[in-house]
Parts: structure tokens; C-alpha cells; sequence
């Protein structure tokens, strides 16, 4: 089993207890190292608080990890990929196996070395797998996982997922958690690593109950000619936090991110989708869109780094927010940072309330107030929802949509 030993539970998630826990593992002693880096970066990593630049939006002050004692068993990970993925605990890989992923892990730590809460899910993880795309997939079947924060109080899987040269392929992530009376705990990090040539949809759904913590960081990377699309739908839960990184490392590569955050009651959700070119001739694109009703909060930030060695690139990043009550908050943050010349670059935000004007038009043409506002909220989303490559998950997001927006949610 990865991560999950009972007998040491009490001190899993404790800072000062990593040696204790370290010890009651039974894994081999290469991956002991990376979680001991892990965690001689946490241990000078700044919890979040309102000063850093990423957190300030996101108040924690209630969030206690020693509130977590009971971890979520190996059933809590579900599997479905059929023949068309590969699927290994990261502790059973032989060392070949390791060292052709360790520089991978030791390139992400690199890049969160500051970070607590991935340097956290990092040294401390509770279930680890490496998942190898192996064939195209045909359009009636889609390879996932599931994570379900069932059987537990927290859950922190780490997952890597290889995409090899020239390979056409996808995958889901799904995330669960029901609501309960006491604070659950999802923190994950998954790694995407795009070959040459590759072809790549990766799709994460977030369904999450309202009494969940849930913080993300997924980050991918890209060598040359590879195309990325990512689809993002996250709903629900009571505060979090989610990390979705590209590192485009070679040349000709081409990246678009698509997501879209339907909340209401008093979720709060903070979605940052962060762009890296290190090469000439790429593209890249994000399209994120929110609806809030009641009293949730969504803050979007959209970043687009190109340095100066790079040109011929294409970057543009759009988020769009229409709120349904006057109570409902959303707040976006664009940031270009962009060091080369030879470059196209745009951005654009917008927040806003459904217009009275298109209400009283389908008034107008006889069509009632709360089938206007489905229309309305619908065909706002409908741009996002085309771009997840499931019929079955397009389906389920629309009723989804009609349910939380328009519905006793």
C-alpha cells in the first residue's frame, strides 16, 4: 500500500512529526528520498496567508491540519482505463522505472520550492501512480480516475501521467467528497508529461461537497510539436485553491486550457492557470468562465509568462463572469509578463449581471423569466462545455448547470 498506515495517522499530516511517519513506511528508499526533499523545502516554505501574491484572495485562518487524523484508504483511487493505459504504484516501479521519472519530480519541486500546500501533498502523500497512455482511444470509451474523499477525512494522491511521442490520447480526472458535518482535506498534484508529437486532452471534473478544503496543482509539460487541451469543470466545495501550470519546453508546441466554475451558496473556489513558454513557435490560450449565484465567490487569475529568447508566439487568455445575484462575487486577475518583441499577445476580463434588456426581449417572444435565465446561463456556458471531448460528460455538466444555476441547488 502507498501512504496508508494506519498505526502513524496521528502524526501523518504534522510538520514536526515527518521522521516518525518516514520510518512506519514500508516503500523502497528512493521514493523515501524525494518525499525527505519534499519536505526540507516545506519545512522553510511560508504557510499561505493574505501576503503572498497567489493567497491574498484566500483567507485559511480556519483551515487546521491537525483537525485531520484519519486517511482515506487505497479504495478511495478508482481506476478505469482499459487498454489504453498503463497503471503502476509509484512504489512498485522497479529503479530503472524511477530514474526515468525522477528527473521529471525533481523538475516540479524545482518550481514549487516556496509553495507549501503542494511541497505538503508532496512529501506527505497518501497514494502515488504512475499512468502510461499506451493507445488511441476510441470515441465511446474515456479513461479516468476517481478520487473519492470517502472512508477518511483527507486524501493526498499524487499522480504522473506519461504521454508518449506522437501517441493521440486522453484522460479524466474526477474528484469527489459529500457533504458532512466535519471538514474533509483534498490536496493532489498530478503530472502531465507530453511527449513529442503528442496529442493530448486531459479533462478534470471537481464535484465536491461543502464542507471541503481543496487545493490542486497540475502541471504539464510540454516538448516540441505537442498539443495540450485541457477542459476544467470544478463546483462545490468550501474553499480551494488549484494550481494549473504548462511548461511549454519545446518548439511549435500548442496549449489551450477551457474551464468553467458554477457555484452558489457560500463556495469559494481561486483557479490559477499559469503559462510558461521557454520556446519560439507556439500558441496558447485560456478560456475560463464562471457563474456565481447566492453569496459564492470565484477568483480567476490567468498568467502568460514569455521571456525574451522567444519568438513567434501566440498567447491570448479570456475570462468571463456573470453573476446571478447582486451577492455573488467573481474577481479577475490577467497578467501578461511578456519579454520578447515578436509576439502577439491579448487579454481580456469582464464581470457582469444577466441584461434586464435580453430578459424583457424573450419576454417579448412569450418565453417565461426562468426559462430565459436557462437560456441565458446555458448559452454563457455552452462555448466551454463543447470542448470537453465526452458526449456522456457534455450531457452531464449541462444538467449539472440547470440544476446548481436555476434549481434548488
Amino acid at each position: 500500500m502507498i501512504g496508508f498506515f494506519p498505526v502513524q495517522t496521528e502524526g501523518m499530516l504534522q510538520i514536526g512529526h515527518f521522521e516518525e511517519f518516514l520510518s512506519s513506511l514500508e516503500e523502497p528508499e528512493f521514493l523515501k528520498e524525494f518525499r525527505k526533499k519534499a519536505d526540507s523545502l516545506l519545512q522553510s516554505a511560508k504557510f499561505p496567508d493574505l501576503h503572498l501574491e497567489s493567497w491574498r484572495k484566500l483567507n485559511l485562518s480556519n483551515f487546521k491540519l491537525s483537525e485531520y487524523q484519519n486517511p482515506c484508504p487505497p479504495s478511495a483511487i478508482e481506476f478505469s482505463t482499459g487498454k489504453f493505459a498503463e497503471v503502476k504504484k509509484i512504489s512498485e516501479l522497479d529503479r530503472q522505472g524511477w530514474d526515468r521519472l525522477r528527473p521529471l519530480l525533481e523538475a516540479f519541486l524545482s518550481s514549487y520550492e516556496s509553495e507549501w500546500v503542494t511541497l505538503l501533498a508532496a512529501s506527505r502523500f497518501t497514494h502515488a501512480y504512475y499512468i502510461k497512455l499506451l493507445n488511441e482511444v476510441p470515441e465511446d470509451f474515456h479513461p479516468e480516475v476517481v478520487v473519492d474523499c470517502e472512508g477518511g477525512d483527507f486524501i493526498l494522491p499524487l499522480f504522473v501521467i506519461e504521454v508518449p511521442d506522437r501517441l493521440k490520447g486522453r484522460f479524466s480526472e474526477r474528484w469527489k467528497s459529500a457533504s458532512k458535518e466535519g471538514f474533509v482535506f483534498m490536496n493532489g498534484i498530478t503530472l502531465l508529461n507530453i511527449r513529442a508529437e503528442a496529442d493530448f486532452q486531459y479533462s478534470a471534473l471537481e464535484n465536491l461537497g461543502d464542507s471541503t478544503f481543496r487545493f490542486r496543482t497540475v502541471r504539464a509539460f510540454q516538448e516540441r510539436d505537442s498539443k495540450f487541451h485541457a477542459s476544467l469543470a470544478i463546483w462545490g466545495g468550501y474553499k480551494g485553491k488549484a494550481f494549473f501550470d504548462s511548461e511549454v519546453v519545446g518548439k511549435g508546441a500548442w496549449t489551450r486550457y477551457a474551464g468553467l466554475s458554477p457555484l452558489c451558496k457560500r463556495e469559494f473556489q481561486d483557479t490559477e492557470i499559469r503559462i510558461l513558454h521557454k520556446e519560439s513557435h507556439a500558441q496558447s490560450s485560456i478560456l475560463f468562465r464562471v457563474v456565481a449565484r447566492d453569496k459564492a465567490h470565484n477568483v480567476f487569475t490567468g498568467n502568460l509568462h514569455i521571456p525574451s529568447n522567444c519568438k513567434d508566439v501566440s498567447a491570448v487568455q479570456i475570462n468571463n463572469n456573470l453573476l446571478l445575484d447582486r451577492t455573488a462575487r467573481a474577481e479577475s486577475i490577467p497578467k501578461l509578463e511578456v519579454f520578447a518583441d515578436s509576439v502577439k499577445c491579448e487579454h481580456g476580463a469582464t464581470v457582469g449581471e444577466i441584461d434586464e434588456e435580453q430578459l424583457f426581449y424573450l419576454a417579448s417572444r412569450g418565453i417565461s423569466k426562468e426559462e430565459a435565465r436557462r437560456m441565458i446561463v446555458e448559452g454563457f456556458l455552452a462555448e466551454v462545455i463543447r470542448e470537453f471531448p465526452s458526449e456522456s460528460i457534455r450531457e452531464e455538466l449541462t444538467r449539472m448547470i440547470e440544476t446548481r444555476m436555476l434549481g434548488e441547488a
